[in-house]
Formats: structure tokens, C-alpha cells, sequence
């Protein structure tokens, strides 16, 4: 009963907060008119303060180890579940390349349309040509940008091999590329990260659950600890195959399993 009680009450605030920010968003809209880089600092301000103002609504509290980096900057990092977008915007206020997917979402796809995020679409080669050219012109401005390079979620027993298309424009621009590590810690009494925190899908047969049964399932639990992990120093390369692996090898280094 508590649970349903605290989903019900979470998920409206979240409502209320999506509107509010996006209210706020569209008073910045003129910004645009001035200058690209201001608006563009508007939106990562107002993702930033965004991603706070849900950790706070969802009770995640965040542990940093490591020191984040300055833009512009290029990061990759593994891939749990969508709060890890939650977790590093709050942390880096960046520009995230994500799955054309995530603009349909309830609540957050809503919301993301109108903040710094570069939507790939997965099944056109193609598009990581255009994807490749705006992160290259997001950097140029002095933004940062963060990428999930795995391309999928796991349940964080792992870090999957690295997707090497859109390390293209590191290779291509020669700039060295940051990597971190997410992680995350649930209280005791409730069920391990892998079964609540994380989204992804056991196996080919298995019933994937769905972003609105995952949300709700995150709402009812009391709270929870993201660890995230910055890498020493950023990695370069020529060869973007082999920069993703030597990217993922970093990673798995500061990388803790979710059991």
C-alpha cells in the first residue's frame, strides 16, 4: 500500500516538474534569436537542473568518484537503464546522443525534444554520418557531449563491447575521448539493482518489460545510490574499432558488477 502510494505521488510530481522545466524552456526559446550558444547554454543549464530535480522526485542519491570532465569533452560510459541519462546530466549538464526511441517516451521523451540530445536512428546506417557531423559541431561550440556505447542496456553484470560508428568523429578529429562507469546501489529490504533499477532483457525469449512498467516499478521503491566513475585520463586513437575497445577495456577497470 505504501509502494502504490508513493508511485501515485512520485509520478505526479514527476508531471508537474516535466511541465514546469518545460514551461521554463519555451520562456528561453528567444534565446535562439540572439545567439546559437546561448541557447544551447540555456538548454544544458536547464537539462542539468532537470535531472536534479527528478533524482530528488525519485530519491537517488548520487556517489562521484573520479573528477568529471570540462567541455568541451567527448564521454562514453555503460548502460543500465535510462536514470543513467538522470545521473550524468546532473553531474555534466551535457549533449547526449540517444536512440530515436527515447523522444517517444512518456513524460521524459516529451521533455528531451526540447534540451540538448542528438537522436539517432539505429536501424539507418546512414544516419551515424549526420549523428558523427553533430557531435562534431557540438564540441566546436564547447559542449560536451556523452554517448552510452554499448547502444543497448544490460543488467551490469558486464560492460558489452563498445559500438565503434560513432567513435568516427573522434578518430576523424583527433580528440581523445573520456569514458566512465555507472553503477548503482539499492537499500536493504529491496530487491538487487539487476531486478528494478536496471531495464534491459533477460535473454531472446523472455518478456522485455516495458519503459512505463519500469518507471512504475522504480516509483514504488523507497530509493536508491548511483555510483558513478570518471576515468583518470581520456583515450585517443586512429582507428575507431580499436578505440572502442581500448574504451570499454578502461571501463571495466573502474567498473563495479551489480550482483
Amino acid at each position: 500500500m505504501i509502494g502504490h502510494v508513493r508511485m501515485i505521488v512520485r509520478l505526479v510530481l514527476l508531471v508537474v516538474w516535466t511541465l514546469a522545466m518545460y514551461s521554463v524552456r519555451l520562456a528561453t526559446t528567444p534565446s535562439a534569436l540572439f545567439s546559437t550558444r546561448l541557447d544551447h547554454a540555456c538548454r544544458r543549464v536547464l537539462f542539468s537542473f532537470y535531472s536534479k530535480g527528478v533524482a530528488r522526485i525519485v530519491n537517488l542519491s548520487m556517489t562521484v568518484r573520479g573528477t568529471p570532465p570540462k567541455p568541451p569533452f567527448f564521454l562514453v560510459s555503460n548502460h543500465l537503464t535510462y536514470i543513467d541519462g538522470v545521473v550524468l546530466a546532473s553531474q555534466l549538464g551535457c549533449v547526449f546522443v540517444a536512440k530515436s526511441e527515447v523522444a517517444n517516451w512518456p513524460v521524459i521523451g516529451f521533455f528531451t525534444k526540447q534540451l540538448n540530445v542528438i537522436f539517432v536512428n539505429r536501424e539507418r546506417r546512414a544516419d551515424t554520418v549526420r549523428v558523427n557531423d553533430c557531435i562534431a559541431d557540438a564540441m566546436a561550440m564547447g559542449e560536451g557531449v556523452a554517448m552510452f556505447a554499448e547502444s543497448t542496456t544490460s543488467r551490469g553484470a558486464d560492460i558489452m563491447p563498445f559500438k565503434s560508428a560513432l567513435l568516427e568523429v573522434a578518430v576523424r578529429n583527433q580528440f581523445p575521448v573520456h569514458y566512465a562507469a555507472i553503477h548503482y546501489n539499492t537499500p536493504p529490504g529491496t530487491p538487487p539493482a539487476s531486478q528494478w533499477v536496471c531495464w534491459w532483457k533477460a535473454g531472446p525469449h523472455a518478456k522485455a518489460q516495458s519503459f512505463a512498467g519500469n518507471v512504475l516499478g522504480v516509483l514504488r521503491q523507497p530509493g536508491f545510490n548511483a555510483i558513478v566513475v570518471f576515468g583518470d585520463e581520456p583515450i585517443a586513437g586512429t582507428d575507431r574499432k580499436q578505440l572502442a575497445q581500448d574504451l570499454r577495456a578502461a571501463a571495466q577497470k573502474i567498473f563495479i558488477p551489480i550482483e
